[in-house]
């Protein structure tokens, strides 16, 4: 368990919280590039706690401010989109991306008052298809985006999308951490009979049902956590799962089957008690076909909502990444699909991660768990993260990882191993980012 004062410090992330602060020290993505059109509307966005605009100016430039007018505070989210700012339609204030106030047409010509007037703006890159922010204020340029993989492939190799969850951030973290809930919240009663035998994910079901406590071990990486999940495999073998937790919310699981499509997830604290994730697929050698793309994006999956599932699109923050299941209507489950098919009774798979996190409050109690030999993945990523919170709030110590992109440059894997073979070692090459490689797993 933690203590009421830690978890008061994991997560909360508001301005001016140690947790806040540690945040803003990493490039945060938030938007898909199609999302904002160049001279076109604004969107709404809030990010721990802040209330912003996004918009792409006349120019083509993506920009992030604040979404109040230094004048009198009327939303920018009104505003017009031209001649590269956004103005006020209150009173023609125009701003653009850096935050500086451009004209000030309600003012008498002569006046420097303009030159004065600054809202807060946070700077924006572009790549793979996400634009991503900087909120930390460095002495200097920010530093460069990690050096995941997907962000060298062209667009076609990948298919993303995003949800939002109306609960702490931490929550949801810790739920992509644990790779024992797999055997229980997403499996099926009885496993369909192609799942019975041969390698793929019907394979690894098998071997979740069959064994339904693996043996958690962690290694603290460059980058953050590697956790490895091992589990019973037929023929002596032991069947390892490898979960790679880089710093501070990123998260890639292991993949299936031959030459597989791979993941990355980010989940971003909207507030205290709102997170969205943003996900992708990808394959690292070859684009998608036109089914595997449809597949993607119509099915539900960690990250990817049903199109029936989604809630109607609205101007709210993240308006249009919300979904219809939730707790005041059950999350839809079906008692009946409980007792025949589902362990659940939950259909769409995000779901069945977001209902029990849900039910946990929206900030968990942790003073009140109890944790077991499955939990060591969270309790050495919730040490992590508090180690180097402190670090920076006690002792002004940034977080080593922004300023070193390639330790992000990793992969993760899963394997068939004889138990004589540790799983950190044995898949050390294939943990590595090598162009024009992309190993099998089970």
């Amino acid at each position: 368990m933690l203590s009421a004062s830690d978890n008061e410090l994991l997560t909360r992330v508001g301005a001016g919280t140690p947790m806040g602060s540690l945040l803003r020290q990493y490039w945060i993505p938030f938007l898909f590039s199609w999302e904002i059109e160049a001279g076109g509307a604004p969107t709404r966005v809030r990010l721990m706690g802040e209330d912003l605009v996004a918009f792409r100016d006349t120019h083509g430039a993506a920009g992030l401010v604040a979404e109040r007018c230094a004048h009198r505070g009327a939303s920018l989210y009104f505003g017009r989109n031209e001649d590269g700012g956004l103005a006020c339609i209150y009173h023609g204030w125009k701003y653009d991306g850096s935050g500086r106030c451009m004209e000030m047409p309600s003012e008498p010509d002569a006046s420097d008052f303009k030159d004065k007037v600054r809202i807060v703006s946070y700077p924006c890159v572009e790549r793979g298809g996400i634009v991503w922010t900087f909120m930390g204020k460095p002495e200097g340029a920010p530093p460069p985006l990690p050096a995941l993989e997907w962000l060298d492939l062209p667009e076609d190799h990948i298919v993303a999308s995003k949800r939002v969850q109306p609960s702490n951030w931490l929550q949801a973290i810790e739920g992509e951490i644990d790779q024992s809930h797999v055997s229980f919240v997403h499996s099926r009663l009885e496993l369909a009979k192609e799942t019975r035998q041969g390698t793929g994910r019907g394979f690894v079901d098998r071997i979740r049902k069959l064994d339904r406590h693996p043996r958690f071990e962690v290694v603290e990486t460059e980058s953050g956590m590697c956790i490895g999940a091992g589990r019973n495999a037929p023929d002596g073998m032991e069947y390892w799962r490898v979960t790679q937790h880089l710093m501070p919310f990123h998260i890639m699981t292991g993949p299936y089957g031959e030459d597989p499509m791979r993941n990355w997830r980010a989940w971003i604290p909207i507030d205290d008690t709102n997170v969205f994730v943003i996900g992708l697929s990808f394959h690292p050698l070859r684009p998608f076909t036109g089914e595997e793309r449809e597949q993607l994006a119509t099915r539900s999956g960690v990250w990817t909502v049903s199109p029936e599932m989604r809630a109607p699109k609205t101007s709210a923050p993240f308006g249009a990444w919300r979904v219809r299941p939730g707790l005041d209507n059950d999350f839809f489950q079906d008692r009946a699909l409980q007792k025949t098919e589902l362990y659940s009774g939950i259909t769409e798979f995000w779901a069945q991660d977001s209902a029990p996190q849900l039910t946990m409050g929206p900030i968990f109690d942790r003073t009140q768990e109890h944790l077991g030999t499955s939990d060591r993945g969270i309790i050495a990523v919730r040490r992590k993260l508090a180690r180097t919170v402190r670090a920076l709030a006690e002792r002004g110590e940034l977080p080593p990882e922004p300023s070193v992109p390639d330790v992000y440059r990793v992969r993760s894997d899963a394997m068939l191993l004889r138990p004589d073979q540790h799983w950190f070692e044995a898949t050390t090459e294939r943990r590595k980012v090598v162009a024009g490689s992309n190993p099998d797993c089970p």
